[in-house]
Formats: structure tokens, C-alpha cells, sequence
């Protein structure tokens, strides 16, 4: 597995790889868009990754060819947004590396060959497990320091920043942790994060991750759609986000949130509060 990985690289870049590095998919178990909304989610790591070799260039830029796709490179001294790159793997590799220079780190020029077998458009957020995979590449060539929760915030950042998806910060913290977690965003500066100690196998479970030929390419704008109807219903609260809206004071006002929201935002606030409670109860 590696050394095709290794071959990748001597062959792009026409020298020998010094690391290898790897971030995992995740799947969320339950809490589904709960995260932005400072929720309650129960998610895990998965055994398919996205898998990168790695050299120093000994120059001012990353450079990434991801397998099947052209070269992407990011200028080291070039680390502010551009809107032409959203939604391009070229605003999460500047995204992460501005977060990083941000935070005081000392950022290295590298190349990397990356393969993955975190399935586009499985729900396994292959864009989290890349952010993240850049995260601890620069983390470890700088000797940063950074913990795998701040690598996540890291990789959130460049998202929502340069990417231009108000993702939470879930499909991060699942893959940056990895196992089985729980973690709770009523603080999303300092997640509570809580390992579950669970095997699938000897209770007879088997979780099957299907390849659905689908892409999330062109559905930014239906992400972004749950986000705003949210924050629609928090206004009239005059709240950020629903964790701060007690549920009985939601169904008290709910003809006036109905009104200023819509229906489907209201259907979708349900949603919300019944799934952090599911989340509760499946962490007992």
C-alpha cells in the first residue's frame, strides 16, 4: 500500500518521499447537522483514509498532486483568501496554511502525493480527512504542537473561510480523534469530547459504507440553506445558535417562529433538538 504510494511520489517529484502520513473518513452515527448549531454528535473514524507521501522542497510553497488530478500549488507567502478558489482543493491547502501562520507556527514548503480511498460523495467527508492530513503535515514538519481537537478547528477554519462551506466542526474533530466519539459543541472553542468503547463486531452489528457514484460538489448552497433557516429561527430568539433556545420556549413561540422562519426551517429546528437528545441517550 505504501510503496505505490512511494512510487507516486518518486515519480511526480523525482526523489524519495521522507514521510507518510494519513487522516481518516468518518461517519456520523448520530446528530446530524446538530454540530453548527452547538449540538450533541456521536461519530467515528473509519478504515478508509486519505493517504499522503511527503517531502520537504526547501522552497516558500506546498505543492499537492492528489492521484488523478493535477498539481495544486500554494504559494507560502500568498495566504490570503481568494474568492476564484472556493471550492477547490487549492482553498483548503491556503486555508489551512494561513490558520497555521495565523497561530504563530513556522510553515514549510513541502510536496505531497496523496491517494485516498475515503469515497466521494459516501458521507465520509473526504474534505474533512484532507484538511486535516494538511494540518498534520505542516503540524509535524513545523513542530507546532497543535492537538488533534485545534488540528480539526484548523481544518474547520479553512472551510468555512476559503472554501466557502459553514460547515460545523464534527467531520473534523471525527477524523483528527479518530474511534468512536461523543462530543458536544455547547462550547465549539473547547468541544467536550468523550471515546466510546464499543465493538460493532460482538454485538453482531456491521456498519457498510456504500460508494453512491454521488458527488456534494454543487450542493454548498443546500448546506449553506440548513445554516441560514437555522439561524432564522435563532433570531427570533435573538440567539446564535439553537443550543441556546430552550425547546419548550421553541414550541411556546412556535406560530411566531413559523411565521418568521418557514416550515422547513421549523421542521428542521425539530430536528435538531430530537437528535441531541437521541445523541444523550446513546452515550449513557
Amino acid at each position: 500500500m505504501y510503496e505505490t504510494l512511494k512510487q507516486g511520489f518518486r515519480k511526480q517529484f523525482g526523489r524519495e518521499a521522507e514521510w507518510i502520513f494519513s487522516a481518516p473518513g468518518r461517519t456520523e452515527l448520530s446528530g446530524n447537522h446538530t454540530d453548527h448549531q452547538h449540538g450533541c454528535v456521536l461519530a467515528a473514524a473509519v478504515d478508509l483514509d486519505t493517504r499522503a507521501a511527503v517531502g520537504k522542497n526547501d522552497g516558500n510553497a506546498i505543492r499537492v498532486l492528489s492521484e488523478g488530478y493535477p498539481l495544486c500549488e500554494v504559494a507560502l507567502d500568498e495566504l490570503t483568501v481568494r474568492p476564484e478558489e472556493k471550492n477547490t482543493t487549492a482553498a483548503l491547502v491556503r486555508g489551512v496554511a494561513a490558520r497555521f501562520a495565523q497561530l504563530g507556527c513556522e510553515l514549510e514548503g513541502f510536496d505531497a502525493y496523496v491517494t485516498s480511498t475515503v469515497l466521494p460523495g459516501s458521507g465520509l467527508s473526504s474534505s474533512a480527512a484532507f484538511e486535516v492530513l494538511i494540518g498534520v503535515i505542516l503540524n509535524h514538519l513545523g513542530s507546532c504542537g497543535l492537538t488533534a481537537p485545534e488540528i480539526a478547528q484548523v481544518g474547520q477554519y479553512a472551510e468555512n473561510v476559503y472554501f466557502g462551506k459553514p460547515c460545523g466542526l464534527m467531520d473534523q474533530t471525527a477524523s483528527a480523534v479518530g474511534n468512536i466519539i461523543g462530543i458536544d459543541f455547547a462550547d465549539p472553542a473547547h468541544p467536550k469530547i468523550q471515546p466510546v468503547a464499543f465493538d460493532f463486531a460482538s454485538c453482531g452489528y456491521s456498519l457498510c459504507i456504500i460508494d453512491s457514484g454521488a458527488s456534494h460538489s454543487d450542493l454548498t448552497d443546500c448546506y449553506a440553506a440548513i445554516t441560514n433557516e437555522l439561524k432564522a429561527v435563532c433570531r427570533v430568539f435573538g440567539k446564535e445558535a439553537l443550543r441556546d433556545v430552550p425547546e419548550d420556549e421553541f414550541y411556546a413561540r412556535l406560530g411566531e417562529v413559523r411565521q418568521a422562519a418557514g416550515d422547513r426551517a421549523v421542521l428542521r429546528a425539530i430536528h435538531v433538538y430530537e437528535d441531541n437528545k437521541r445523541v444523550r441517550l446513546q452515550l449513557r
